[in-house]
């Protein structure tokens, strides 16, 4: 009854993230790399709704456009992870409660250990998974 009822009151969180979704598969790609964050502002948006829910989301996410303009230095502007675990995030990008999750390391992740959709270029349309750069030694190349 709990998980049901925390269902219903993730709902428009999840309205939120369809939106973020579709304006990152039609509109998004006919701007190009623009943004001057990382990650892009629509990944920035679609985790701020993701952890902090419909209204507070937006309005960082607003904050967040506000701030990416020309005059701005831009960088690494990454969305805080959510104090709890209450909740976790499907492969779309769905909230559902933690308890409807498949399994804790499989199919889903936790919010707090919430990665961008999209990190190879700005409000890129698809989900692309950026594995982490290990460190090597550098080497010269001879030609």
């Amino acid at each position: 009854m709990r998980d049901a009822l925390l269902f219903v009151g993730l709902l428009p969180r999840n309205l939120g993230v369809l939106l973020i979704r579709g304006y990152r598969a039609a509109i998004s790609p006919l701007y190009g790399d623009v943004c001057r964050y990382y990650p892009s502002c629509s990944a920035y948006g679609l985790g701020s709704v993701q952890q902090r829910g419909l209204l507070l989301g937006s309005g960082l996410t607003a904050w967040r456009i506000l701030r990416c303009n020309p005059w701005s230095a831009g960088g690494i502007d990454d969305v805080r992870a959510a104090k709890h675990d209450r909740y976790a995030v499907t492969p779309f990008g769905w909230v559902i409660p933690r308890s409807w999750a498949a399994s804790p390391a499989g199919a889903s992740r936790t919010l707090d250990s919430h990665a961008h959709a999209s990190h190879d270029g700005c409000d890129a349309a698809s989900d692309i998974s950026v594995p982490a750069i290990a460190s090597a030694p550098t080497m010269s190349r001879k030609d």
